[in-house]
């Protein structure tokens, strides 16, 4: 057996050479965190306070009035909070061993007890003006680079709440693409504001080359919020080598079908636009999942040239996404899965609006459909609508730290 495997081996060698045959056979898993949707989510840090002060919290659903009650609890009872995560730390999170090895399920655990101590320190360590607590607990006086920020909601409240800090707010487009995107009302009310608390915005920055705009070290934080990509028709067919008949995402599947006429023509039309649609949404799926872990890969490699030493790359996305592959070997470690769905009330209390809705969603400058609809609305690249769907309720924040 060890004899054919050595002419196996060789018989590859020849053929693909020893370069290409090298990434085959020596590729692993372990160069990526693949099993993210497998981790257990945690409760946000808001939520975690909640039930520390003992709040008689049932079936913890929050919406905006059960927001503002615990905000107000928690900002009442901020020193008996500390008093108790300072017990509860001495008792519950004492940081394991650097000298013992785990694998890496343990591993995950071991981060999260020290995320949420880093966590309970920064409460510890500053006055309630000075945090912003949700999801995640961010504290002023940061560094904070936000990517994709292309309607700059979730950079102005950052701004805004926490005011030493310095945001850097960037998108793709450039300004006259996002003031038609979401109306000029929206977008540059929301840019003065944020110049006007301090904050920077730079339009027209990719994630691939992010880091030539900024120095080494430079962050304490980086955010994406909902990172997403939208593959053209020339980009899937070139990408699969297929031939498609239809640009379009439809979303008739989402909607009551009308009903057909009795024309077995007009059936026949309707199978095959339904088996082209189904043909398109297939292809489009496998293009998005492939430029997406693209998009991940850079976002990591500038990440990693970006961040302060021991800095957090903060990554919100929806959960059919956590499939996807998150680089290892970037120096960029996982810590902790959250559950974004709650802490969107938070976020959305303090005028956070994710950048998939455009002007049609947010109601603002639509004088063609004054009604406000519940889509999803996004543009590909030659300007066509499409919906996707879109649920709060499914949605992880990811937190990984440089090290």
């Amino acid at each position: 057996m060890y004899k054919y495997e050595n002419l196996f081996f060789l018989l590859f060698r020849k053929k693909y050479g020893f370069n290409k045959l090298r990434k085959i056979y020596f590729h692993s898993t372990n160069e990526y965190y693949n099993n993210l949707n497998d981790i257990k989510k945690e409760k946000g840090i808001f939520e975690k306070l909640v039930c520390i002060g003992n709040y008689n919290v049932e079936n913890f659903c929050l919406d905006r009035e059960l927001y503002e009650k615990y905000r107000e609890c928690i900002k009442n009872d901020y020193e008996k909070i500390r008093k108790k995560l300072k017990e509860k730390k001495e008792n519950e999170y004492n940081l394991y061993s650097k000298d013992i090895e785990h694998n890496e399920i343990n591993n995950c655990n071991n981060n999260i007890n020290i995320y949420e101590s880093y966590l309970y320190d920064m409460i510890q360590n500053n006055d309630y003006k000075d945090i912003l607590i949700s999801d995640v607990i961010y504290e002023n006086g940061k560094n904070i680079l936000c990517i994709g920020e292309a309607n700059l909601s979730f950079s102005l409240l950052l701004q805004k709440n926490l005011n030493s800090c310095k945001v850097v707010s960037t998108s793709m487009e450039d300004e006259s693409m996002l003031i038609k995107k979401f109306g000029k009302k929206y977008f540059s009310k929301n840019l003065k504001l944020l110049e006007n608390s301090g904050g920077i915005y730079i339009p027209n920055i990719n994630v691939e080359n992010l880091s030539s705009h900024f120095l080494k070290n430079t962050f304490d934080i980086i955010i994406f919020n909902f990172p997403f990509v939208l593959p053209t028709k020339e980009c899937i067919e070139k990408k699969w080598n297929i031939k498609l008949e239809r640009e379009e995402i439809c979303t008739d599947h989402l909607k009551k079908k009308k009903n057909n006429s009795n024309n077995n023509n007009d059936n026949d039309n309707n199978k095959n636009n339904k088996n082209n649609d189904n043909v398109y949404i297939k292809y489009y799926k496998k293009t998005e999942y492939f430029l997406l872990n693209k998009l991940i890969y850079h976002l990591f490699k500038c990440a990693s040239h970006l961040l302060k030493n021991k800095g957090f790359l903060h990554i919100r996305l929806n959960d059919k996404y956590l499939t996807c592959s998150f680089p290892k070997n970037m120096s960029l470690s996982f810590l902790e899965k959250i559950d974004f769905s709650n802490s969107y009330i938070i976020y959305k209390s303090l005028k956070y609006t994710p950048s998939l809705f455009d002007c049609s969603f947010l109601n603002c400058e639509d004088k063609k459909n004054k009604k406000k609809t519940k889509n999803n609305v996004i543009f590909t690249s030659s300007g066509k609508k499409i919906f996707k769907s879109f649920k709060m309720k499914h949605t992880s924040t990811l937190i990984f730290q440089k090290i």
